[in-house]
């Protein structure tokens, strides 16, 4: 489901109040192969993922260990962040996500899917009060989304630039030098302009230079100069070369 500009799979469950997602899975027991128990792999939404910013660490409980509901099971760690990623349920880390401990930013880049946090055995069937489907907390999960004026992009930028009232002419200029000097092959910029004819002008750009337009989003700017409807153009450039 997509809510804002951000999708959200509708077989999760989602506790909104510590922008988590829970993801029920059912194993044959070892004893009886009619039986079934849950196993409950748990991960941060994107909301938590873009507040954050681009994760550079994080730290979690041991397999094996009990976490309780609302307990921190682990932390995480940007420049300008540290947080702690909380349990949704009560119960035993069976197994945790070891890709995070060597590539953390997989929960900027793919918080559903490769950057899950940790498989959880429930203490018991009552685990799941603060859970909702996606149906459910939709509204909730949008409020959030704009509150946070949350991004959700096809990658997660390791680098921001903002040229609002620049001319396109000057952004295109400070972009080059900006990726010749800090960035490295791979590396995404996250630029923020105003131009109305950013988008044309920076994707005329990116095959001229050689480089990668991974994404534009345009929204509406709130900030009014006259009655002329404004945008605010968010373009993703990777560098290549």
């Amino acid at each position: 489901m997509k809510i804002e500009n951000c999708v959200f799979p509708t077989k999760y469950l989602y506790d909104t109040q510590n922008f988590v997602w829970a993801d029920l899975e059912f194993t044959s027991a070892e004893t009886d192969s009619v039986d079934k128990r849950v196993i409950v792999r748990v991960g941060i939404m994107p909301i938590l993922s873009y507040i954050s910013g681009n994760i550079k660490k994080i730290k979690l409980k041991s397999e094996g260990e009990y976490i309780n509901k609302d307990k921190s099971l682990g932390t995480i760690e940007s420049l300008s962040y540290f947080g702690v990623i909380r349990s949704p349920i009560s119960g035993k880390i069976m197994e945790i996500n070891k890709n995070l401990m060597s590539n953390p930013k997989l929960l900027n880049d793919s918080p559903f899917e490769f950057g899950w946090i940790a498989k959880i055995k429930p203490l018991d069937d009552n685990n799941f009060d603060s859970l909702q489907p996606i149906d459910q907390c939709r509204d909730e999960i949008s409020l959030l989304i704009k509150k946070y004026n949350v991004k959700c992009f096809k990658s997660f930028p390791d680098f921001e630039m903002y040229e609002l009232g620049t001319e396109c002419s000057a952004t295109l200029a400070k972009l080059g030098d900006f990726m010749n000097l800090k960035m490295k092959n791979g590396q995404i910029v996250h630029l923020v302009s105003d131009d109305p004819t950013a988008d044309l002008e920076v994707s005329r750009w990116t095959i001229d230079n050689n480089q990668e337009l991974v994404e534009i989003i345009m929204e509406k700017n709130e900030i009014k100069f006259s009655n002329k409807m404004c945008y605010l153009f968010h373009i993703l450039v990777k560098k290549l070369y």
